[in-house]
């Protein structure tokens, strides 16, 4: 009990140190290359459903990729993320093998990315960062908004760890997904938000 008790301390106190050492300035996290943190990101998309008397959301369980940084010309950053198009999940078995198989063709087109073309401030912290989404085999530009949330030196480990909340939406009918029967209980548009930790690899 005392061993558990010790523990459960030490754990209180490091977390305390890392919000003490959080930092919302984007000036304060070194400039330089960046890699997601797979454990801590997470892209969902949500749709209407039955014309929008609800949202139904799904998420993507795996995503990758890396961020050029420069807290101080924001501008120059440079995001390219990764997602693995056959890790979707919703709350039902059911759904989930029929997109990744009918909707998202997986096993033609396994992965999505984005690429960023350009990024500007939009306020304090806030921000917009646009570029190009493949998806579905084709590529169309697409502007997430975007929030930094906060940066600090890795509490365990080496390193120095930023993250970033954003949003966006995208039409549906851009991507020519295939005809599948319960297409028409849902909108064309979806909103795609994200949540991601990324941590300097020096």
């Amino acid at each position: 009990m005392l061993r558990l008790s010790l523990l459960a301390a030490a754990m209180v106190a490091t977390g305390l140190a890392a919000a003490a050492d959080l930092s919302t300035n984007p000036q304060s996290a070194p400039k330089g290359r960046y890699n997601i943190d797979p454990p801590h990101a997470l892209v969902m998309f949500c749709m209407p459903h039955f014309g929008g008397i609800s949202n139904y959301c799904g998420w993507f369980a795996k995503v990758t990729g890396t961020l050029q940084f420069n807290g101080a010309q924001p501008a120059t950053s440079k995001l390219n993320v990764t997602i693995d198009m056959t890790r979707v999940v919703t709350r039902s078995d059911e759904l989930d093998r029929r997109l990744r198989g009918e909707f998202f063709e997986a096993d033609k087109f396994p992965t999505a990315t984005f690429e960023s073309t350009s990024a500007k401030v939009t306020g304090t912290n806030e921000g917009e960062v646009s570029g190009n989404l493949t998806l579905h085999g084709v590529t169309k530009p697409v502007t997430f908004k975007v929030r930094f949330n906060g940066g600090q030196p890795r509490p365990i480990g080496s390193g120095y760890v930023i993250g970033f909340s954003g949003e966006g939406k995208v039409r549906l009918a851009d991507f020519t997904f295939g005809s599948v029967a319960w297409r028409m209980f849902v909108g064309d548009e979806a909103t795609l938000k994200f949540e991601m930790e990324l941590v300097n690899d020096q």
